[in-house]
């Protein structure tokens, strides 16, 4: 393992270092296809019912959806709860969509559990099979002299092999890495959650069926159940991660919980054994862990409730199953949950614990709980209305969100030729305020600005880890505003061009992006605002649609108007900025890299070993994690490349004149009074 660590290093050092293109020892070839918005014919949902029908309340649903909202630390993107087979809640939070897939990284391991079990009850493996023998052809003649790992210990991560997932990114035999690895104790004697341990059970399938885990899941699970629209990414020798890598919508999600509710039994077919639905279920091996104290086969079981297990994905992918209840309980989100332990899990898993009472009849229909309900529900999603309106306080809040909708009157009063920046900023009306807004974005219209950092990429740099996709570093930044009144951020990475359909208002559109040939779906929620220097600040969320990052991009518009002789503008004077400065962030990430490189432990000979150790160990470290930390949250200049300036304007600039421009007046065009409707953007 010290030359995967050895590998990890490098490639960190790499990003530190902002280098670009296939920086990774693995070789990159596109696999993700865009997602489809139309369903299949053959395609199977599960029926939707009330929650009273199927005897539980309303209300509990109401209450923990808006609790899970509250909490910030959640960051949850989609909710559904099932019971006796029927969906009895479900939501998306804005601006995630329930229909869309999401990737769910370790929750499909408890699917490579399945298709083993498949393979069990088929008499074609057991669970004493020695990987030695299965791939006897690879194993070296020295064999002999290994320890021995069963499939039992794949299966219940006892395995002990010391190649783990920062095996993912060292090179592309990730078969011989684990075969030829040291160990770090006896196979069986303990447990250490690895994803390389599930990622050799997707190749035992291969090598027994000649299929790839994936296409062997779809034959055997997924067609079977309708499912339809689904990926899973193959390492570079075509066999399925296994481990992870997989994109499931959420109810499908739910269906694989359902499954093993019903025994392994769907539409009266018998899809995986009963037996090994049993045995996996089943306690198989002490973890050490107090959240969760036992692990079955490639799943986690909890002391919630008498028999309950969890499918379990980093960052909030979960399937949580309450046999007892006969329950479904499945999550999408954006947090730092690694296991089981984040703010959104435990508000769930404390409530079906401590909270939930059910009925194994039906309850009276709550016609208004269950509108309570509808009404959480829709209002998490963010469609509960055409227009929303701007936020109380105007200019006082600092944040203007362009809006359709009603404005309130005020006056405005000027003490002379100048008032102060905040006394005239605090006069505005909405409606002029929008107006301030539109003209700075016809300002900025057609616009581009060089980047004078080179290496930081659009996406964030876990994602970019996880598929093995790294940036071409963006060059430039430009800004469009469209005839409909779209505004467009438009990022230009490596040969290609981002565009990004900005979302004032809490309007959101979706934005395709192919970054090598790969597609990814990105919404922004956008406001304009100005910072304590008043300057104009244009902030976006990020949201990535199937994935569980999120990143922030925000940009500042220096005072450095290049069509002003004095060069000087303000937020309430549009002009043209001859220079940006852009602040990135994303989460989660910054935490993880953090904790990757508190746990380096690099040993062995050679130049980049010394190298690499040197840097991440002792005082040196510390360094290294604050470039770690400047990578992931950057800070980037940019200068205007085409100012495009009036002939007079030139002349002026170019002569270095600074001549001073006449005071601001009641009679200038930026306290002109709107008039008639208010200025929209986004509104077609």
């Amino acid at each position: 393992m010290p030359r995967a660590e050895l590998y990890v290093g490098e490639l960190l050092m790499k990003m530190v270092a902002r280098q670009t293109g296939e920086i990774s020892k693995v070789d990159f070839t596109p696999q993700k296809p865009a997602f489809s918005s139309l369903s299949f014919p053959d395609e199977q949902f599960l029926e939707r019912s009330s929650p009273e029908s199927q005897g539980v309340s309303s209300a509990f649903f109401t209450d923990l959806i808006r609790d899970l909202q509250a909490d910030r630390e959640c960051r949850m993107h989609k909710f559904m709860a099932l019971r006796h087979g029927k969906v009895i809640a479900e939501c998306a939070f804005e601006p995630f969509d329930m229909d869309m897939w999401h990737v769910t990284y370790s929750m499909c391991k408890s699917i490579t559990g399945m298709a083993i079990g498949i393979l069990m009850g088929e008499g074609k493996l057991t669970l004493d099979d020695r990987i030695s023998d299965i791939f006897s052809p690879r194993v070296g003649p020295l064999s002999i002299f290994r320890k021995t790992v069963s499939v039992r210990n794949l299966l219940n991560m006892s395995s002990g092999v010391d190649f783990n997932e920062i095996g993912a990114i060292s090179g592309n035999d990730w078969r011989k890495g684990f075969l030829d690895a040291s160990f770090k104790f006896d196979p069986g004697t303990k447990f250490e959650y690895n994803s390389m341990n599930t990622y050799m059970l997707s190749a035992i399938v291969t090598e027994i069926t000649g299929q790839s885990l994936f296409d062997f899941c779809k034959e055997r699970i997924f067609d079977p159940m309708g499912i339809k629209r689904v990926f899973w990414e193959s390492c570079p020798q075509s066999i399925t991660k296994g481990g992870w890598g997989a994109f499931m919508r959420i109810e499908d999600m739910a269906k694989m919980g359902q499954l093993y509710l019903q025994k392994g039994v769907w539409n009266g077919q018998q899809l995986v054994p009963e037996e090994w639905v049993k045995e996996s279920t089943t306690q198989q091996i002490e973890t050490g862990r107090e959240d969760n104290p036992y692990y079955g086969y490639q799943l986690w079981l909890n002391d919630d409730r008498p028999g309950c297990f969890a499918y379990n994905g980093m960052m909030g992918q979960n399937v949580f199953v309450y046999p007892d209840l006969d329950m479904v309980v499945v999550t999408n989100a954006g947090n730092s949950d690694v296991f089981q332990t984040s703010s959104m899990a435990i508000k769930i898993r404390d409530r079906m614990k401590n909270i939930i009472e059910v009925s194994d009849t039906p309850l009276p229909e709550d016609f208004r709980a269950l509108t309570e309900l509808k009404a959480i529900c829709k209002s998490v999603s963010g469609r509960t209305a055409d227009f929303p309106v701007i936020s109380s306080g105007g200019w006082k809040n600092r944040t203007v969100r362009m809006t359709t909708g009603s404005t309130r009157n005020r006056s405005i009063s000027f003490l002379g030729k100048r008032t102060d920046f905040k006394s005239a900023v605090n006069s505005y009306n909405i409606r002029n305020e929008n107006q301030l807004i539109q003209r700075w974005l016809q300002k900025l219209d057609g616009k581009i600005y060089d980047l004078e950092t080179s290496g930081i990429g659009f996406m964030p740099m876990m994602m970019q880890i996880v598929h093995n996709n790294f940036t071409d570093g963006m060059k430039k930044i430009g800004f469009r505003l469209a005839e409909n009144g779209a505004f467009y951020i438009d990022i230009y990475e490596g040969d290609v061009i981002y565009r990004l359909r900005c979302g004032f208002g809490g309007k959101r559109y979706i934005s395709d992006i192919n970054m090598h040939c790969e597609n990814y779906k990105v919404s922004l929620n956008t406001v304009c605002n100005r910072d304590e220097y008043n300057r104009l600040t244009i902030r976006n969320e990020i949201y990535f649609l199937e994935e569980a990052s999120y990143r922030t991009l925000n940009i500042y518009f220096e005072d450095d108007a290049v069509d002003r002789v004095d060069r000087k503008s303000t937020f309430i004077h549009p002009a043209v900025p001859g220079r940006i400065e852009i602040r990135m962030n994303e989460a989660p990430g910054t935490d993880m890299l953090r904790d990757t490189l508190k746990n380096f432990s690099i040993e062995g000979t050679g130049w980049e070993s010394a190298i690499i150790s040197r840097f991440v160990k002792g005082g040196m470290k510390e360094a290294v994690a604050h470039a770690v930390n400047n990578t992931v949250q950057p800070v980037i200049y940019g200068t205007l490349a085409n100012p495009d300036l009036p002939p007079y304007l030139e002349a002026a600039v170019s002569e270095g004149e600074a001549a001073d421009t006449e005071d601001v007046t009641e009679d200038d065009p930026s306290f002109a009074d709107a008039g008639g409707d208010d200025i929209s953007l986004d509104e077609n």
